[in-house]
């Protein structure tokens, strides 16, 4: 019996082991926020922006001019601002309800506000 569940427990934690790490889990967008991802599809581990809250934020270093993906679920505009190095500021109209699997401006994302800038370009 004692060899048996050992065999058992061993064959178990080799099991375990073995098996493929999961995917990052995606950030559960909830009601109010606009979420970013660093991957495509929602995934990654993200980072959320509360708009109930307002005013600017800049974005979490992991999803900074890497938001590959984006769900907004607010009742609201929201503005996504890019600084690059030269050049004037650029701003992206996200409404309540956008979302994107795989984003065209994820190279660009800096920041996020509920006010636009009226020194920056739409973008």
């Amino acid at each position: 019996m004692r060899h048996s569940v050992t065999f058992a427990l061993s064959a178990a934690l080799t099991a375990l082991t073995l098996a493929p790490a999961p995917e990052a889990a995606a950030v559960a967008v909830q009601p109010g926020h606009v979420c970013f991802w660093p991957q495509p599809g929602e995934m990654g581990g993200g980072w959320c922006y509360d708009a109930n809250r307002g005013g600017y934020a800049e974005l979490d270093n992991s999803v900074r001019r890497n938001a590959k993906s984006f769900s907004s679920q607010v009742n609201r505009t929201t503005y996504v601002l890019h600084f690059p190095r030269s050049g004037p500021c650029l701003q992206r109209t996200v409404y309540g309800g956008d979302y994107s699997e795989n984003w065209e401006w994820s190279g660009k994302v800096d920041a996020i506000d509920t006010t636009p800038h009226s020194d920056c370009q739409p973008g």
